[in-house]
């Protein structure tokens, strides 16, 4: 836990940089914990849980965690990023959900000097967007890329429709898969959507009209799942493809066998098990009695990470937030779940993705690439 000056305001935070007290180290977590988008942020902060308890059995450093809900909404995010900087007892902030939250609340963190370690946040208007941002997830651009052309390549689709979120997730993600996919299929038609909507109806037949042989819906397991349900109801019987938003139980919950046979991507897949994933999975079952997901892992490889950082910070002489944000720019392919970790100066993450198919209603692994 790093002790500091009390402070009269914000602005008087960058000078802040003093050293850790009783070998503690104290995560700021924030993330959508409730509402309709909750699993993401539920499930990170699960995996990121099972790695802090395996992490307080064996090492010399004591790890503490408080959360914050910031409940998907961008002021609500700043105000914790305030209510993070100023407290003196954070080291470092993991979490959070949506990317335009993160974008509002990196200059906060940056007059703090406050590291940050994403999870779930993947637009590529983040990679470089502050010194002390980085994330363990890939970003959209790299997975809409490595879709659009496992989609096209792979698979062999010629004729794609897109159907995206209007939003940062969205819009960079299809734009991304629309590059890649279209030097190798045509591109039939796009329309795009807001987070929330129930009725994709008017969508869906101007899908079908322009006769795809697959639809790319970058977004949320929830539209996803409604997308599937009216696409079927409409007669409209070809491959359906998802983003790692979609790669969440709830989307099979949700749509049922609408989307059985549906492919999406993410960093992990719990049918693979091996010497390094078998002991995550085993924990995660045991504490909350159901298989870990993508962003389960990460939250886990992100406990992970942030331990070999600490080591490092402290080899190093005293552990501040400076200090340990530094060591996030040193440290090397920490072993994880979801495969090595090493960040790129631009804070990004470079790794694989795993493609998933529902088939009796579970995912199973299709391929890697």
């Amino acid at each position: 836990m790093l002790k500091r000056l009390a402070l009269s305001s914000l602005a008087a935070l960058p000078l802040i940089s003093t050293q850790v007290a009783a070998e503690e180290v104290k995560i700021g977590f924030t993330a959508a914990l409730s509402g309709d988008f909750a699993a993401f942020g539920l499930n990170i902060r699960k995996g990121l849980e099972i790695a802090l308890t395996e992490l307080n059995q064996t090492s010399d450093t004591t790890f503490s965690l408080t959360s914050a809900d910031d409940r998907g909404e961008a002021r609500e995010g700043v105000l914790i990023a305030q209510r993070f900087c100023s407290d003196e007892s954070i080291d470092v902030v993991m979490g959070y959900s949506f990317s335009s939250i993160a974008l509002a609340a990196v200059p906060v963190f940056d007059r703090c000097k406050l590291p940050v370690l994403a999870s779930a946040v993947t637009s590529p208007d983040l990679t470089g967007a502050s010194a002390y941002f980085r994330r363990n997830v890939m970003t959209d651009a790299t997975q809409g890329q490595t879709m659009g052309r496992y989609a096209t390549e792979k698979l062999g689709f010629k004729r794609v429709y897109i159907l995206n979120q209007q939003d940062d997730y969205g819009i960079g993600l299809s734009s991304a898969f629309s590059d890649a996919a279209a030097k190798n299929a045509e591109i039939v038609g796009q329309e795009s959507y807001l987070l929330g909507t129930k009725d994709f109806k008017t969508l869906l037949i101007k899908a079908r009209a322009a006769k795809p042989d697959a639809i790319f819906i970058g977004g949320f397991y929830s539209e996803a799942a409604k997308i599937a349900e009216q696409a079927r109801a409409l007669g409209i019987k070809v491959q359906l493809l998802g983003s790692d938003g979609s790669l969440n139980p709830d989307l099979i919950s949700l749509g049922r066998s609408a989307v059985e046979g549906m492919i999406a991507y993410g960093m992990f897949d719990p049918s693979v098990s091996t010497e390094t994933t078998a002991p995550f999975i085993d924990a995660y079952q045991s504490a909350y009695g159901e298989q870990p997901n993508a962003w389960a892992a990460l939250g886990y490889d992100a406990g992970k990470t942030l331990a070999a950082a600490v080591t490092q910070a402290k080899s190093q002489g005293a552990l501040t937030r400076e200090s340990l944000n530094e060591a996030f720019s040193t440290i090397k392919d920490i072993p994880g779940v979801t495969g090595p970790t090493t960040f790129e100066a631009s804070g990004d993450r470079v790794g694989s993705l795993y493609f998933l198919q529902v088939k009796d209603g579970a995912f199973r692994l299709a391929d890697t690439q």
